[in-house]
């Protein structure tokens, strides 16, 4: 992380010359250790562009997990979308 805030972020500001932080705040590991809030995480990242007023819905955002997630494209190697459904499932019960 400190690569990511300190080199890149010095060549994007020099590419787009603006000084200051990319990122707002320090990067944070989060133990994420009930199902709930995990739920809760999931639906605040896919929801996050639509609450911002980017786009209309999910799918219309394209750097989203909500394609992977309902299987209109594959999911990466570090998303594990099977656990997740999983999740959902259950607590839709």
């Amino acid at each position: 992380m400190r690569q990511l805030n300190g080199v890149f972020t010095q060549n994007i500001n020099r590419k787009h010359g603006r000084v200051g932080h990319l990122f707002q705040g320090r990067f944070k590991g989060i133990l994420v250790d009930k199902d709930a809030y995990l739920l809760e995480l999931s639906r605040y990242i896919v929801l996050n562009p639509v609450r911002a007023n980017m786009v209309a819905h999910p799918q219309d955002y394209d750097w989203s997990s909500w394609h992977a997630t309902v299987g209109s494209n594959p999911a990466p190697d570090w998303l594990v979308v099977d656990n997740l459904l999983c999740y959902l499932v259950q607590s839709a019960r």
